[in-house]
């Protein structure tokens, strides 16, 4: 008598395309440029939002080299795994710690106090759940949001998506109003000459911004994170920017915050979607939403332009005085311009510790 095996666990048909689609070493927008589907359309389908359709299943199966069947009984098999749950025992305990380790990095986010610090595991469900969003715990968390990410063509990691819940639940009980548009572009326009001391200005600026009607927060990523900022939405339609200290630099903080600020000026993102805009930070930018955005941040950096004629200290800091912002933005631009990254590196302040002295770093 043959046995029925049944596995433990079965994953959407995403998993199994993003694990192609890493062997390849294409990126979402190569894969969705290569099947003719949107950018969104794929990211979704990868993050198990979205169903294989027939006709996406024989896109995909023409690209791999596969069968339209292989995807679509993966589709079904997952849409039958999830049915039969539904009618399920309750879950082992030993499975319900599981699943919390693969929503989340749970040990991390207890000893950062983004999670309660105990072993009782109806307290985490329930703290898990209320963080990120979630009817149910067999839900997946999804964020309407731009990021800049050094790992953009990867699907969002745990400990990106803790980071962005930690910085929701802090934006959300914050007196902030709906979205000005014109007076955040105003702001971000301010921005650079607003820092023009250095790190030290950063404390102004949660206030200047929740003016505008923007939630301003910065938290320390987790290790592993390859995040530097996201802009969101939360559920009631305000908006936020969060910032990590990731290579604890100025220009490049400030440079991330300018860059969100244009995804949410040109509505690259808005409340009432739930699209992803991925900046891959340090790589060519294929999507024009970044490129975009990019543009209108060094607008604002250098409105009439940048022009350099020596690379020397001097030079720099006389150009930082016309320009009327901190030298260290523009050894930043030179280091892009460029490409040496180790020039006049010293001179670029660090952030972390003017953040964690104001009490701004959480």
């Amino acid at each position: 008598m043959s046995a029925t095996h049944t596995p433990a666990e079965v994953f959407p048909a995403g998993e199994y395309l993003r694990d192609e689609l890493d062997e390849r070493g294409w990126t979402v927008t190569e894969f969705a440029e290569i099947i003719g589907r949107p950018i969104q359309a794929v990211s979704e389908i990868i993050n198990g939002k979205k169903e294989i359709t027939t006709d996406t299943a024989c896109s995909i199966a023409d690209a791999l080299g596969t069968s339209p069947d292989l995807w679509l009984n993966l589709q079904t098999n997952y849409r039958l795994h999830e049915a039969r749950k539904a009618t399920d025992p309750a879950p082992s305990l030993v499975a319900r710690r599981a699943r919390l380790r693969g929503l989340v990095p749970l040990a991390r986010m207890r000893a950062r106090g983004w999670l309660p610090d105990s072993d009782d595991i109806d307290a985490l469900e329930s703290s898990v759940r209320a963080l990120l969003e979630l009817d149910s715990l067999d839900a997946h968390p999804s964020f309407a949001l731009a990021a800049r990410r050094a790992n953009s063509a990867e699907a969002i990691s745990l400990e990106q998506t803790a980071w962005l819940a930690h910085v929701r639940a802090i934006a959300r009980s914050s007196d902030v109003p709906h979205l000005n548009l014109p007076r955040l572009a105003e702001l971000a326009g301010d921005v650079p000459r607003l820092t023009a001391n250095g790190p030290s200005d950063l404390v102004q600026l949660p206030s200047a911004f929740a003016e505008c009607g923007v939630a301003l927060v910065f938290a320390e990523g987790l290790p592993g994170g390859k995040l530097d900022g996201a802009a969101t939405f939360l559920a009631d339609g305000r908006a936020l920017i969060g910032l990590t200290t990731r290579g604890d630099r100025f220009d490049s903080l400030l440079f991330t915050l300018l860059h969100e600020c244009a995804h949410l000026v040109l509505s690259h993102i808005t409340a009432d979607n739930d699209s992803i805009v991925d900046d891959e930070v340090g790589s060519e930018v294929a999507d024009d939403r970044e490129s975009a955005a990019n543009m209108q941040a060094s607008r604002w950096l250098f409105p009439d332009g940048f022009a350099l004629g020596s690379t020397s200290v001097p030079s720099m800091v006389e150009a930082a005085m016309r320009y009327g912002v901190h030298p260290s933005v523009v050894i930043g631009r030179v280091q892009r311009d460029t490409g040496n990254w180790s020039q006049h590196r010293a001179k670029i302040p660090k952030v972390r510790p003017y953040l964690a002295e104001a009490g701004m770093l959480s």
